[in-house]
């Protein structure tokens, strides 16, 4: 690192200090036994601060069901830590504000910082991280503060470097060393030293980049706001199905999350961010929306899939995979009636009928008839590619071999998965199926009650096990069962349960 640069950097005129505001807070909460009163009063001093405080907790964000008119109201209805963390981060986005004559573009950088700090909060929230929910919204959000000191230390020769990686943040700290023998997570942890920011809050800003080498103590954070960074890539993102896949895949490794997951984060932090940049008053560029952007990804992703032959089923659980490209749909890419009939024969051969339970699921889509007649082909396609994309995601986590049976049907076959596992996934799925309808037909208002979702499953157990002593039997019971949910005006679930003898 160079020491000289980094000093000359911490010690540049232009770089703001720590908002008055903010220091007092800090002074403040360190108490164990401040009053609110006191605190409260300290915070609607400022009254541009306190009104987006406001703004912010009475926002959908919060969720609060009575709507919270005062400062001192909010430490009452939501604790001290989120209103802490609201008023640090807003008192120090004023003390960045881009200045006269700047070339640094600070609607990237807003966009970025907001979609990490809400994602992060979210995860947190998701994962049980209680503790550190408030500091993963603030190191979310000021992580890239280096940045800025960066900029206003060294001008256009630091914006350069990062122009020069074309919005590419993953390559920007690897130029940065090269061309500068440090990196701006470092210098933003030095700032946040310097401001006496907790070390929750400096340690995870260090390692914001590189999260699986923060030390233990500090790691929820830094892999929280880590992740957050991949949603973000995501919603700025021209391309947006390989920033998906990487989210995919590192929300597991990091977070064990699950697809699902992931989605309602990323449209979660895409509708937040807009409604926060509103109350921060920061300009964070056009965007699209997070609906439509996962949209184009899914899309993509389907169309990678059928390109390669992907087949939709994890191997290692079912068996062996059915040899030829008859076996794939071509429209999806998961497997067909002929792969759905080798899937389940395979696990029959594997299991013990009646000591390890298998879960059949059968899919139908009612109204897709009246949408090929009314919107068009296209419009029928989008919903059958969409309705197979999140079967995948939904049920291949779980072992399953997910199959295309006809033009509306669809049936998923879950080795080691029971009854009532089954049937809270096919419920979980359902109502995201119900919500993503209008995202893949958007420009038709009532597209969620014009087609519908039928869904029907049987299980082999030991409960079981003397009647459905082939895979043909099971099979038949979750036909059986996707009949009953048919009667249905609305979109339902029916399970098998044999009758008592």
């Amino acid at each position: 690192m160079d020491t000289d640069l980094l000093a000359d950097i911490l010690n540049c005129p232009s770089l703001p200090s720590l908002p008055a505001v903010a220091a007092k807070v800090l002074e403040l909460t360190s108490d164990p036994d401040v009053k609110m009163t006191e605190l409260a009063s300290q915070i609607t001093m400022d009254q541009a601060l306190s009104a987006k405080v406001l703004r912010t907790v009475n926002s959908s964000f919060y969720g609060l069901r009575k709507r919270c008119s005062s400062i001192e109201k909010a430490l009452i209805m939501l604790g001290l830590g989120p209103v802490k963390s609201l008023v640090l981060g807003f008192s120090l986005v004023s003390a960045f504000e881009g200045q006269e004559g700047d070339t640094f573009d600070y609607a990237s950088y807003w966009n970025r910082g907001l979609n990490t700090a809400i994602a992060g909060k979210i995860v947190a929230d998701i994962k049980g991280f209680v503790d550190v929910t408030d500091e993963c919204f603030l190191a979310g959000l000021l992580q890239d503060i280096g940045m800025i000191a960066m900029y206003r230390a060294l001008g256009e020769e630091y914006n350069l470097v990062v122009s020069g990686v074309e919005k590419d943040h993953a390559k920007l700290a690897r130029v940065e060393l090269i061309e500068f023998e440090l990196q701006h997570a470092g210098v933003g942890a030095s700032i946040a030293e310097r401001w006496n920011l907790p070390a929750e809050i400096a340690v995870p800003i260090n390692y914001h980049e590189r999260p699986t080498a923060c030390p233990s103590d500090y790691s929820k954070v830094a892999r929280c706001i880590a992740f957050g960074n991949l949603v973000h890539a995501v919603l700025s993102s021209d391309s947006p199905a390989d920033d998906l896949r990487t989210a995919y895949s590192r929300g597991q490794t990091w977070l064990d999350l699950s697809e699902p997951e992931i989605d309602e984060i990323i449209l979660e932090t895409g509708n937040a961010s807009k409604e926060m940049a509103k109350v921060l008053e920061v300009d964070v560029g056009q965007r699209e929306s997070a609906a439509e952007i996962l949209t184009r990804a899914d899309r993509k992703l389907i169309a990678m899939a059928r390109d390669s032959e992907v087949q939709s089923y994890a191997a290692s659980e079912v068996g062996s995979k059915p040899e030829g490209a008859q076996a794939i749909d071509p429209m999806t890419g998961v497997l067909n009636r002929e792969g759905f009939k080798h899937a389940i024969r395979q696990v029959y051969t594997v299991v013990k009928p009646g000591e390890v339970d298998i879960t059949v699921i059968q899919l139908s889509l009612a109204g897709l008839g009246d949408v090929n007649k009314t919107l068009g082909q296209e419009s029928h396609d989008d919903i059958v590619i969409g309705t197979s994309m999140m079967l995948v995601k939904y049920f291949e986590p779980m072992g399953g071999a997910i199959c295309r049976l006809g033009d509306h049907n669809f049936g998923v076959v879950l080795p080691e998965v029971d009854r009532t596992t089954a049937s809270r996934a096919s419920a979980a799925f359902t109502k995201q199926f119900c919500e993503a309808l209008t995202r893949w037909i958007p420009d038709v208002p009532d597209v969620d009650k014009l087609v519908k979702v039928h869904i029907g499953l049987a299980t082999l157990d030991e409960g079981t096990a003397m009647l459905f002593v082939s895979p043909e039997k099971l099979v038949m019971a979750s036909t059986k069962a996707v009949q009953a949910a048919q009667v249905c005006p609305t979109s339902a679930i029916r399970t098998f349960v044999p009758k008592a003898a």
